[in-house]
């Protein structure tokens, strides 16, 4: 579990965070949705010590983060970033397999069959296991989504943090992203936090919503229980209709 206690962060005279607390479980899948300018990707970053809290707590599983070491947090969450870069002439096996430096020295030439054996099932769990010799140049951009997210699953976690994993994808590959992030989740344990700006996916595809408002937690629950219209102009300042379609909770959006 992670526990945030009055998290507050600035950059510079601008204070991004004020007093934010929130609860995330261990195995949900919990989404960090708002307005632009709210705190999601700040809060992200908190969480995944890219950047350290003007003031305030964050533990896991009962452990202060800043005091984990890099290496050793690298070994109990994964992250895949926004925007990720890797050579255009680089084998998707090659990649996946980076996912293993937290657990031996970068300087070793080859993996040893425990370390391959990890980026073997990263890939399967993927779908990447025929693609395992493609350039990552030559790749579409859901199946470079997918190579990412497999190279953090060869660190082999329970934890995964996702930052917008469906930005600049069309629609076909936005729900095959999010569907292996629900098959992750179901099916591995694994404990999914992640940012979208979609707020359907993020109904469809979230046990808990953590909504962000000036810095704070706004709402925070089950989409059923804590979306709705006025949860929605609390949020975006927009008041927008909620109903079900096919046993799904929507928004009309338009």
């Amino acid at each position: 579990m992670l526990s945030i206690e009055n998290l507050t962060f600035s950059y510079g005279e601008h204070e991004v965070l004020r007093g934010l607390s929130a609860e995330i479980r261990s195995g949900a899948v919990t989404t960090l949705m708002g307005a632009n300018g709210c705190g999601k990707t700040t809060l992200l970053s908190l969480l995944t010590k890219n950047l350290k809290p003007d003031g305030g707590s964050i533990s896991l599983d009962g452990e202060d983060l800043g005091k984990i070491p890099l290496k050793d947090f690298a070994k109990r969450a994964a992250i895949v970033h926004q925007k990720n870069a890797a050579p255009d002439d680089l084998t998707v096996e090659k990649l996946v397999s980076y996912g293993r430096l937290p657990y031996h020295s970068i300087f070793r030439v080859s993996l040893d069959e425990k370390n391959q054996k990890q980026v073997e099932r990263a890939m399967h769990l993927t779908g990447l296991t025929e693609l395992r010799d493609r350039r990552i140049g030559t790749l579409s951009g859901g199946q470079r989504q997918r190579a990412f997210i497999a190279m953090a699953l060869a660190q082999n976690t329970k934890l995964l943090f996702l930052d917008e994993p469906t930005t600049s994808l069309d629609v076909r590959y936005q729900v095959e992203i999010l569907r292996l992030v629900e098959r992750l989740n179901r099916e591995q344990g694994m404990t999914i936090v992640m940012v979208l700006h979609d707020i359907n996916q993020a109904l469809a595809y979230s046990d808990e919503i953590i909504g962000l408002k000036d810095g704070r937690v706004a709402v925070q629950g089950a989409p059923e229980d804590v979306i709705d219209s006025e949860s929605l102009q609390t949020l975006y300042g927009i008041r927008l209709p909620v109903f079900r379609a096919e046993g799904r909770l929507c928004v009309m959006a338009v």
